[in-house]
């Protein structure tokens, strides 16, 4: 059982931390075939971390709705969230989305960069959808379409020219 801390408590100060949302959207709910992979590669990315401290992961926690799942983590760096997302299982399974990718469930996240020295060129967060509504930062800020500059997620992270 949890342990309940009976108390007003804060975090432990730290310089630098990224936050990382990740979602799961289904869009047909009656097509479990076509999807569960999906959740199935999203449980098994999420073992991986929690077995290999190392990758960067100080945290995560997952919630389960309606419509999908999303992860919310804490990672000691963008640098380390990035590596993990080129090379690791979630490359290929990012890879396998986008093959098989016919509308029937989407992908989203989110990466927010706190206490980063932000320069002129960094934005501090980044974003994308992959066929789901408008969510999160795309629904405060409004959403465009990824071109061939903002593909990666470190092109999304820099200051892109208004």
């Amino acid at each position: 059982m949890t342990e309940i801390e009976n108390e007003r408590r804060t975090a432990e100060p730290r310089d630098t931390l990224t936050v990382f949302l990740l979602g799961v959207r289904v869009n047909a709910l009656l097509k479990p075939r076509v999807w569960w992979w999906i959740s199935r590669e999203f449980r098994e990315m999420e073992l991986e971390l929690q077995g290999r401290p190392e990758l960067g992961l100080l945290h995560s926690r997952t919630l389960i709705g309606a419509r999908g799942i999303t992860s919310l983590q804490y990672w000691q760096s963008t640098e380390a969230l990035m590596r993990y997302a080129r090379d690791s299982r979630h490359a290929k399974a990012w890879q396998e989305f986008y093959r098989r990718r016919d509308g029937t469930a989407g992908i989203w996240h989110e990466t927010y960069e706190i206490g980063v020295p932000q320069s002129p060129d960094s934005r501090g967060f980044e974003a994308i959808y992959a066929d789901v509504p408008r969510m999160g930062l795309g629904k405060a800020l409004g959403t465009r379409p990824v071109t061939r500059e903002t593909r990666r997620a470190a092109d999304r992270l820099a200051r892109a020219p208004r």
